[in-house]
């Protein structure tokens, strides 16, 4: 299982820009559940999701969820700093699942 963020050009995924393996989706998932909750987006590895704009609000989920993993809140530090990257870049990136 895989799930990788890519930057999106003309609604198509182009640069490779982060790998979620079965590690990372454990500890990721619960965000992506209260993100879906709060946007009815859903980010799910076995299908795509594109984002033009509004990763903010993931950025934001994923930073109050991550301190009760400890140690593997570094996972989420590295992560969010991938899209904190594409959004002050106003680059749209697109989730491309299994």
């Amino acid at each position: 299982m895989a799930l990788d963020l890519h930057i999106m050009e003309n609604g198509q995924p182009k640069e490779w820009i982060y790998a979620i393996d079965s590690e990372r989706w454990s500890l990721f998932n619960e965000a992506f559940e209260i993100f879906k909750a709060k946007t009815g987006l859903v980010i799910d590895q076995y299908s795509d999701t594109k984002f033009s704009s509004g990763l903010q609000n993931l950025i934001d989920i994923l930073n109050s969820v991550a301190p009760q993993y400890g140690k593997s809140a570094a996972l989420f530090s590295e992560f969010i700093s991938v899209l904190e990257s594409a959004e002050s870049n106003g680059k749209k990136v697109i989730f491309v699942g299994d």
